[in-house]
């Protein structure tokens, strides 16, 4: 599957805009919408980097991950001789803290990097708590659908998509990964929705918006006959921070357990 397909995972700006403030917020990836870096020049767009745009803002060093291409862009600001970091994707909220720390470290932050870890690990603590008791003895099967409609792409997320370890968080079930998709992502089909059997979709916001809303979400084959397809039940976070697991993901859990339980049920 290419590449440029799949959701996209960066470090570029926003863990390190938190843990360094200022200092290192001097461009981000076009799925950075988060305020404080809204006004920042792109210089990459899901994976791929554009060299021209990062040696235009003269950095004295550029933080990305493993993810990142094409290989001559990447070969081009290491052989500028720009100090590069490259950080391995965090794929989990286990990945959460060594991922700020890691920016922290590379940014010589280490303090700050350190407060920051403590107050995330805090914040996400006290989202898992909030998770309403009557719903945690039947807990609801969420699959996560990736989709892009302009460029009919429509895949369900599997054991490796990265939404397993945020919907077990929030009392959920992957319910890809249950039916025993052990991939990242599979194109969606009836049989494959059937077998989930997902109460709740999880999906990008700019995903739902490019297939028509829910009402175009339940035009995709299979979709309709589910449970989550007949209540209607669709959960959408911001495209930026849905699997970036950094600084913001105690947000991203909380959004998704209060529209998760918005009506007190998870089914």
């Amino acid at each position: 599957m290419p590449q440029s397909s799949l959701p996209p995972r960066t470090v570029r700006s926003s863990a390190c805009a938190t843990a360094a403030g200022n200092r290192a917020a001097a461009s981000r990836d076009i799925t950075a919408t988060f305020e404080q870096a809204k006004k920042l020049p792109v210089v990459t767009r899901a994976h791929d980097v554009s060299a021209e745009s990062v040696f235009s803002l003269e950095p004295t060093v550029v933080l990305a991950d493993s993810t990142t291409g094409p290989a001559e862009a990447v070969d081009q600001i290491r052989d500028a001789g720009i100090p590069l970091v490259v950080f391995d994707p965090a794929k989990g909220l286990d990945d959460v803290s060594p991922r700020i720390e890691a920016v922290a470290k590379a940014l010589g932050v280490e303090k700050a990097g350190a407060e920051l870890t403590a107050r995330t690990e805090r914040r996400i603590d006290e989202v898992r708590e909030g998770i309403p008791d009557g719903n945690r003895a039947k807990k609801p099967r969420v699959a996560f659908l990736y989709l892009r409609g302009t460029a009919s792409v429509y895949l369900l997320g599997g054991r490796e998509s990265g939404a397993s370890s945020l919907l077990e968080a929030a009392g959920a079930v992957d319910a890809g990964k249950e039916s025993g998709l052990r991939k990242d992502f599979t194109a969606i089909t009836s049989e494959a929705l059937a077998k989930a059997a997902p109460d709740a979709i999880l999906v990008m916001t700019k995903g739902l918006d490019s297939v028509g809303g829910v009402d175009g979400l339940l035009k995709v084959p299979g979709v309709a006959e589910t449970p989550a397809g007949l209540d209607r039940r669709v959960v959408s976070v911001e495209d930026g921070v849905l699997l970036n697991y950094g600084p913001r993901t105690d947000q991203v859990l909380k959004s998704l357990v209060k529209q998760l339980y918005a009506d007190g049920t998870a089914s």
